[in-house]
């Protein structure tokens, strides 16, 4: 950390801007779901899409960690569409960023903050997905570096200013380049399950505002990237329906009556078991009054 004299900062901050997140990261799997330190790697595969992600001396960075990109990415996103000039390397106050993600401002709140940096800045990704039309063939980290900038107060104790961040250059390319972006509810931010949360980013990434989304239960635990079985992941699901808690989205459980599911997947390779579970359709649809507030 380093002590700065009180001058001023020129600090980028989201107060009236639309959220953004970047579409791949929605799409795929990347975050531990859960906030206990994971330590196993992430690793996925579909068709030409390879993910693997390792975990630093903190862990694997979280989908609660993950709230910091999306910041940084509406801030980018923003900038972008007011005409300025943008940089991986973006000047913010910490006290903006708790507020805009609803952590509150308190000394715990800080140290949690200063965590998720650590885990972002540490944690190792390995991906197939271009971004810039340029593919990433090395390990990188979601965050390239980072300082706090902190003001000595009179009697010796610090306070945390601004923080300065540089973002990874495939994450900044598919912002900036790409511009592979979609609007956010604020209410993602308020979600406090890891499921919840993924649930909410593929049902906007997928379904967006057609009129549905359908998915076998298997892939949809695929794609989510669950560590749990496929009968506790839907009991969550279930769970997750019955609070109604994804913001923007109705999501429905439909066993394969007609077969139609079950022959597609097996025209597809998949090869069914015993379980029920495998013949389970999830169907996501836009609720009617989010419809209209939707952006692409």
């Amino acid at each position: 950390m380093t002590p700065a004299r009180p001058q001023d900062l020129f600090l980028d901050a989201l107060i009236d801007a639309p959220l953004r997140n970047e579409q791949a990261t929605m799409e795929h799997p990347h975050f531990a779901l859960e906030k206990r330190p994971r330590m196993e790697p992430i690793r996925y595969e579909y068709g030409p899409v390879k993910i693997e992600v390792s975990a630093g001396p903190k862990g694997i960075a979280t989908i609660f960690d993950k709230d910091l990109l999306i910041y940084l990415a509406s801030i980018v996103n923003d900038r972008l569409e007011r005409g300025l000039p943008v940089s991986p390397k973006i000047t913010f106050a910490a006290h903006d960023f708790l507020q805009v993600t609803h952590r509150g401002t308190g000394k715990r709140s800080y140290d949690l903050f200063l965590d998720a940096l650590d885990r972002l800045q540490t944690t190792g990704i390995k991906t197939t997905i271009e971004s810039g039309e340029r593919r990433e063939r090395r390990t990188f980290t979601w965050i390239a570096s980072s300082r706090v900038v902190e003001d000595v107060k009179p009697d010796g104790s610090r306070r945390m200013r601004a923080v300065e961040i540089e973002l990874c250059e495939w994450m900044f390319r598919a912002i900036a380049e790409d511009r592979r972006v979609l609007s956010i509810s604020p209410s993602y931010f308020q979600l406090t399950g890891g499921i919840e949360r993924r649930l909410y980013e593929l049902a906007r990434k997928h379904c967006g505002r057609q009129p549905e989304w359908r998915v076998s239960l298997p892939r949809l635990a695929e794609k989510v990237g669950t560590t749990r079985t496929l009968r506790a992941f839907k009991h969550e699901l279930k769970a997750i329906i019955e609070r109604g808690s994804i913001p923007d989205y109705k999501v429905t459980l439909l066993m394969d009556p007609s077969g139609e599911l079950e022959q597609a997947m097996k025209a597809d390779g998949y090869k069914f078991g015993r379980l029920s579970n495998e013949r389970v359709l999830v169907v996501v649809t836009p609720k009617v009054a989010a419809v209209d507030n939707l952006a692409a």
